[in-house]
C-alpha cells in the first residue's frame, strides 16, 4: 500500500484530510515544523500585517501567523475546509471562496502566502489568482509561495506511483523557473529565491550538500515577490 507524506495520498479533499491536516499542526509533526518555518521565514510576520492565506485547509497556517500578531484571513475553495478550520480556530475568519476570484476589496492585504497550493493549480487558474492577488495586494505588496519541486526525486516517484503514491490533485507541480515566469508575466518583482531541505534525516544531509548545486534537490520551492510600487 502507497502512502502520501500524510498518510494516503487524496482523490479530494474531504474530512479526514481536513482533519489529518489540522492533527498534522496541533502535533507540530516534522512535516509542519519545516513548513510553518518556511512560512515565517517567507511572509516574516508582523503585528498588524493584513495577511491573506491562500488555500487555508484546516486553518494552521492562518492560526499560526495571528500568533505574531497578524490579522489574518483563510480563503478555501472546499467546504468542509472552512467548515473544519472554522470549528478549530472560531475567533479566526475564514471565507469560502476560489483564489480565483477573490472576494475583497482592492489594495485589502498587505501580505499573502500560498502555501501547499500552487501545485493544485493549471497553469490558467494560477494566472487568474496571480491577477486576483495583484488587485487586493497594497502596492508593494507581498506574496510568498511554498511548494513541491516537480524536479525533486520524490515527487519524481509519487508521479510514477513508486513506493509513494500520487497525488491526483497535483496538476501544477512547477519547478522555479516556471514558477518565476509565471510571477513576472503578472507583473510581480521577485523579492526572493530560495529553497528547503527535507525532514527525512539521511536525504536532508544530502540535500544540503548536492542541492546549492543541484536543482532537484531541493526539496521545497520558496519564492517570494512584490507587487509594484506604482501599481
Amino acid at each position: 500500500m502507497k502512502l502520501g507524506l500524510l498518510g494516503h495520498a487524496p482523490s479530494s479533499y474531504d474530512d479526514t484530510f481536513m482533519t489529518r491536516m489540522a492533527g498534522a499542526y496541533l502535533a507540530q509533526t516534522p512535516w509542519t515544523r519545516l513548513r510553518l518555518a518556511a512560512v515565517r521565514d517567507l511572509v516574516e510576520p508582523q503585528p498588524g500585517d493584513r495577511v491573506l492565506d491562500l488555500g487555508s485547509a484546516g486553518g494552521a497556517v492562518t492560526h499560526f501567523l495571528t500568533t505574531f500578531g497578524c490579522g489574518a484571513v483563510g480563503v478555501d475553495a472546499e467546504p468542509r475546509a472552512v467548515e473544519t478550520a472554522s470549528q478549530l480556530f472560531p475567533g479566526l475568519r475564514f471565507e469560502l471562496a476560489d483564489v480565483t476570484a477573490l472576494p475583497f476589496g482592492d489594495a485589502s492585504f498587505d501580505k499573502a502566502v500560498a502555501a501547499d497550493l500552487v501545485e493544485h493549480l493549471t497553469d490558467a487558474d494560477l494566472a487568474r489568482m496571480l491577477s486576483e492577488l495583484a488587485r487586493v495586494l497594497v502596492p508593494g505588496g507581498s506574496l510568498s509561495i511554498y511548494t513541491p519541486n516537480v524536479r525533486h526525486p520524490i515527487e519524481w516517484l509519487k508521479e510514477r506511483d513508486l513506493v509513494l503514491a500520487r497525488n491526483e490533485t497535483h496538476v501544477g507541480l512547477r519547478d522555479a523557473e516556471g514558477l518565476d515566469a509565471a510571477l513576472r508575466e503578472a507583473g510581480f518583482v521577485i523579492d526572493r529565491s530560495d529553497w528547503r531541505p527535507s525532514f527525512f534525516l539521511g536525504l536532508r544531509t544530502l540535500e544540503r550538500m548536492i542541492g546549492p548545486r543541484v536543482e532537484a534537490l531541493r526539496y521545497r520551492i520558496c519564492l517570494r515577490a512584490r507587487t509594484p510600487l506604482d501599481a
